[in-house]
């Protein structure tokens, strides 16, 4: 018996692969140890007739369990899961990505420990990520499990997994929900969560596989970043989080990373970014 109930919460777009999408369906029900009290899926704008199709097999069955929110228009990210998580009727809630694999036992490991301790407010994994398949040898990228740790390292880079992320819906709320910030919505988002004293932890394990033979690297070099980097910066300052000298710090760093070829962009992955 658990004392909560999760949902998932999933954002589908037009450009998503049908095959990729109907995997990611799979992982977050059929092959979970655990299973979700509800699965919620926001189309970003209408989708092409093969996502509809997987959509439709993949709910047949499990109508009570699986609610689609078609929009008219492509909204982003970010206001997409605003939109959605505003849709979910459980306490906790789940994301998930509409190319990338859950592990069999990511739910029942991620709501032990929420039930364990419900003072938690977001708890993450690390993530592994793979180009064609998960029996390859996969990069990892791991976050610091302990709130003040994660903390220190939001002053500087991402410090979670936004894909593994198991999030209290109450807590959601009191900080505001998603914002939209292109490319950034997560990182904005824990740093909200933060603001507001909410607390945050990781687990020290791969439960998420991510795919990143999709131009994962070279989209690290939007330029775009650099505009939302400077949102993030500000509103770090405003909070004192960081110093003025830190955030000039920040936005030279992200300058540079934004303006490195993609080709040493893998490797900076491979070697200093990730496991």
């Amino acid at each position: 018996m658990r004392k909560n109930k999760y949902a998932v919460l999933m954002s589908v777009y037009k450009n998503d692969n049908p095959e990729f999408l109907k995997t990611a369906l799979e992982s977050i029900y059929d092959n979970q140890t655990v299973k979700p009290d509800e699965i919620v899926v926001v189309f970003d704008g209408p989708l092409k007739d093969g996502l509809y199709k997987v959509l439709d097999e993949f709910r047949a069955g499990k109508e009570d369990v699986v609610k689609y929110y078609p929009e008219k228009v492509n909204r982003g990210l970010g206001e997409a899961l605003r939109i959605g998580s505003e849709l979910c009727t459980c306490d906790y809630i789940l994301r998930m990505d509409s190319d990338d694999i859950s592990d069999q036992h990511r739910f029942e490991k991620q709501i032990a420990y929420i039930e364990a301790h419900p003072e938690i407010d977001v708890l993450g994994t690390d993530i592994a990520e793979f180009n064609h398949s998960i029996d390859e040898d996969m990069r990892v990228r791991a976050c610091p499990e302990k709130h003040d740790d994660i903390v220190k390292m939001g002053k500087k880079r991402n410090p979670m997994n936004h894909v593994t992320v198991c999030i209290k819906a109450s807590a959601l709320k009191k900080c505001g929900g998603y914002k939209t910030l292109l490319l950034l919505e997560d990182y904005y988002l824990w740093l909200n969560m933060i603001a507001a004293g909410c607390k945050l932890a990781n687990i020290h394990e791969s439960l998420v596989y991510v795919r990143v033979g999709n131009g994962f690297d070279s989209k690290r070099g939007s330029k775009e970043r650099i505009t939302g980097w400077k949102v993030l910066q500000d509103f770090m300052l405003e909070h004192n989080m960081i110093t003025k000298k830190e955030a000039m710090i920040n936005m030279i760093y992200i300058n540079v990373f934004v303006h490195t070829p993609a080709w040493l962009k893998r490797i900076l992955y491979s070697k200093l970014l990730r496991k």
